[in-house]
């Protein structure tokens, strides 16, 4: 039995000189890789990271978008609470605002107007609009506006 062993080993082990130079290069080409499957991978990597920072960029638009609509609707709730919507004697000129600082709200101005419905009596159209002159570092002006309908008895059309 010892002589099959041995009778093994030596087929399995080769003297140095039997590993000629062709026999080196086919098992380093099968270990390693090569610089064309290196530039490839390469490629591929870049590609995927180009499309992982676009996506970001995207994501960055959409979070400034969100912080802008979240900064007007507190400048918005602030301006509601300063200028409440009291009518005395005409809705039309008792709930309209002009272009007023909202206290506390960073440069926002307020403006709402109020108007008669065309086809229903007693409903009036009242707009608010919060705006921030030269929003975000340019000459343009930033705004959010709200519509909503206020039923008011009493004060329709005669």
């Amino acid at each position: 039995m010892n002589a099959a062993v041995s009778q093994g080993l030596r087929r399995s082990i080769r003297p140095c000189s039997a590993m000629g130079a062709g026999a080196r290069g086919a098992s380093a080409g099968a270990s390693g890789m090569t610089l064309v499957e290196v530039l490839l991978a390469v490629a591929i990597l870049g590609v995927c990271l180009l499309g992982l920072m676009q996506g970001m960029g995207a994501c960055m638009a959409v979070f400034r978008s969100s912080a802008f609509v979240q900064q007007a609707a507190n400048a918005m709730a602030r301006a509601e609470a300063q200028f409440p919507l009291e009518v005395e004697s005409d809705p039309e000129e008792d709930l309209e605002v002009a272009g007023e600082e909202i206290e506390d709200s960073d440069g926002w101005l307020f403006s709402r107007v109020c108007e008669a419905d065309e086809d229903e009596d007693e409903i009036y159209v009242v707009r608010s609009k919060v705006a921030r002159p030269g929003g975000r570092g340019s000459a343009s002006e930033t705004e959010f506006e709200t519509v909503r309908l206020l039923y008011l008895p009493g004060f329709g059309k005669d």
